[in-house]
């Protein structure tokens, strides 16, 4: 029962979080953007940068690099679903910042670290173990992306399908009540409203093949997207000072505004206008403005559009903002989709076509590629835009984009193999973390002084059934080990009983652990230095020690249980 109420408990918090980052973005874009000066409109996501900067630098410097999925990830997998307090409202402050003052990026990835953070350490206040920590985890993640989208059912299977690894009846019914927690309680205080709002034609298998060719494409913008965002890391961390860094960040987010204002913050109104068939309005305040619009400047300017969103969110998140890839991977399918839409439409002038049908695939396929969740974006499109009926076409969208990144990826041999080995051993890795390293320490073992003789050794192991023996030296701290076999081989030998000292065929412990050292890191240090025991510490002062044969044994027994997270 206790993780069904704390799935709500987590729930509502990180509803909360949501409506005030919300509020907090809303509030800078009101106060600060429209009473300002308007001439002075693309100097505003310089200001967020060197704020951001100097909050990351002064106040948030020792959390700044953690950042959405990948380090919550990293948390559960090494350091045993432990997240810092300050990481519950930190990202909110630098987030709200960032976008509120024109960044182009997404509020998502704050959402993901301040919910797995109020998981975490509503779990950590508790007193309770890993596995309800790393279900605290989901549970704030799903609430969260749950609450910002309107789309409780797209939070629960992205919780599922880039946190936790498995699917069992218990793990699931937790999820499921703390997105719908996030929901209700964001729907309670902020009101019913879908994010993208628009009426959608009925959808004929004769645009299949349409469907197929715009898979096909999100996959290549997808490609596209993720160099881009390389190349401007590369080239933003050239620039070794941070305060010059979101000086020439700013300066060139500004720049791409004053041409192109639908670059500024996340840019969902700029998808909403498309929707309401207002396209020209993303003209208004730039001086494109000022061409003809014709059907080949349109396709011209959406295709600007298309390449330049990804650089923008780019030069955002390397150069001094905050912010996630989630909402700009959508805006851009969006834009890619309406631009698939403009050109099958001049190609095909008697097909029947909606531009709605694909800006929503695009988001779709393109999420699905930038994001790894293909299951994820066919139910989050179709939950923040009411397109169910477009199921079978998000379905077909979301395959052929995930499936061609997938091989194309594995063909030109480009996959990062250290990420790869992570994921293969993923659930591996988060099985052992489950194991509870204190029960496992054995303190029983044999002591005998570093400067005793072999004879008295030989007592010692005569007196003893453990096949290791511990040495110590001033003050009773350890100073080596040694193992029976090394006694075996010189016990033939009768003369050396005297001869020879512990010191001499003694062996220093290779490495140490500690009390709270994730049980993953353990095994990976027996791996690595193929040793059989470890020392256990606490606070500098001898626990006592680990066997890998046990630890091993227990990992088995994790293996059988039925449920490994409750």
């Amino acid at each position: 029962m206790l993780p069904f109420i704390l799935s709500v408990v987590v729930g509502s918090i990180v509803g909360l979080s949501a409506i005030l980052i919300k509020t907090l973005i809303s509030y800078i874009e009101l106060y600060v953007v429209y009473f300002s000066p308007k001439a002075f409109f693309f100097l505003f996501p310089l200001v967020g940068f060197l704020v951001v900067t100097f909050l990351n630098q002064h106040v948030f410097k020792k959390i700044s690099s953690f950042q959405g999925t990948r380090n919550v990830v990293d948390a559960i997998e090494n350091k045993a679903s432990i997240i810092n307090f300050r990481l519950m409202y930190s990202k909110f402050v630098t987030t709200g910042l960032t976008i509120g003052f024109g960044g182009s990026s997404g509020v998502e990835a704050a959402i993901i670290t301040s919910g797995s953070a109020i998981g975490s350490n509503v779990g950590q206040l508790l007193g309770l173990g890993y596995r309800l920590r790393t279900l605290l985890i989901g549970c704030g993640i799903a609430a969260g992306i749950s609450a910002v989208y309107n789309a409780p059912m797209g939070g629960f299977i992205f919780a599922l399908e880039t946190v936790l690894p498995e699917f069992t009846p218990t793990l699931l019914i937790p999820l499921l009540i703390s997105a719908a927690t996030g929901k209700i309680l964001f729907e309670f205080i902020m009101g019913n409203h879908l994010r993208f709002d628009a009426p959608i034609t009925d959808f004929t298998y004769d645009q299949l093949p349409l469907v197929i060719m715009l898979g096909i494409l999100t996959m290549i913008g997808a490609r596209y997207l993720a160099r881009t965002y390389d190349v401007c890391r590369q080239f933003f961390t050239r620039i070794k000072n941070v305060y010059l860094r979101a000086l020439a960040g700013g300066l060139a987010l500004g720049c791409v505004i004053f041409f192109l204002p639908a670059m500024y913050g996340e840019g969902y109104s700029s998808i909403d206008a498309l929707l309401e068939g207002s396209e020209k309005s993303l003209l208004f305040r730039s001086p494109l403005a000022q061409i003809p619009f014709s059907t080949w400047f349109s396709l011209f300017f959406f295709f600007l559009l298309t390449l330049v969103k990804p650089l923008s969110t780019g030069i955002c998140v390397n150069s001094g903002g905050e912010g996630g890839y989630f909402a700009p991977s959508i805006i851009t399918g969006g834009f890619l989709g309406f631009l698939f839409y403009k050109i099958m439409s001049q190609l095909v002038p008697g097909a029947d076509l909606s531009a709605v049908t694909y800006i929503f695939l695009g988001m779709a396929g393109m999420f699905a590629c930038v994001m790894n969740a293909p299951v994820t974006a066919i139910f989050l499109i179709a939950e923040i835009t009411q397109s169910y009926q477009l199921f079978i076409p998000l379905m077909v969208v979301c395959a052929v984009s995930y499936l061609l990144k997938y091989y194309s990826e594995n063909l030109s041999f480009k996959i990062d193999q250290a990420s790869d080995m992570r994921k293969s051993f993923r659930i591996d890795r988060i099985i052992l973390n489950q194991i509870n390293v204190k029960q496992l320490i054995e303190k029983d073992f044999p002591v005998i002084p570093v400067g005793a003789s072999f004879r008295e050794l030989l007592e010692v192991y005569g007196n003893s059934n453990r096949n290791m023996i511990q040495v110590i030296g001033e003050n009773k701290l350890l100073v080596g080990l040694i193992n029976v076999s090394e006694i075996r081989k010189i016990m033939p030998v009768a003369a050396n009983y005297d001869a020879i000292l512990v010191k001499d065929i003694m062996e220093v412990p290779p490495a140490s652990v500690q009390t709270d050292e994730p049980p993953a890191q353990i095994m990976a240090k027996f791996d690595q230095l193929n040793v059989r025991y470890l020392p256990v510490f606490k606070k500098g002062r001898l626990k006592g020690f680990i066997s890998r044969n046990r630890m091993l044994l227990q990992y088995r027994e994790e293996l059988t249980r039925a449920n490994r997270f409750i």
